[in-house]
């Protein structure tokens, strides 16, 4: 059996499927891991990702392109808030 440590915040969220990152975050709080610690924001950020990229593939094909750069300041705007 393999294990897939992910250490780098930044890392790549697609390398685990959501529900294998509901898994990492469940094992974490199930054992008490402080929300601040990183692997519970990196779970935390990457089931954001994957909500969001889900949105957005449920819009595919509708989304005008006029309104991408829109999106794209929201989506800067929403992580430096």
């Amino acid at each position: 059996m393999s294990t897939i440590t992910v250490a780098d915040p930044l890392a790549d969220p697609a390398i685990l499927s959501p529900i294998q990152w509901g898994t990492r975050l469940a094992s974490f709080k199930s054992r008490m891991v402080d929300e601040s610690d990183p692997r519970v924001v990196e779970c935390r950020a990457a089931l954001a990702y994957w909500r969001c990229r889900r949105a957005l593939d449920a819009e595919r094909g509708h989304i005008s392109p006029a309104h991408l750069d829109a999106l794209i300041g929201h989506l800067r705007e929403a992580v430096t808030a």
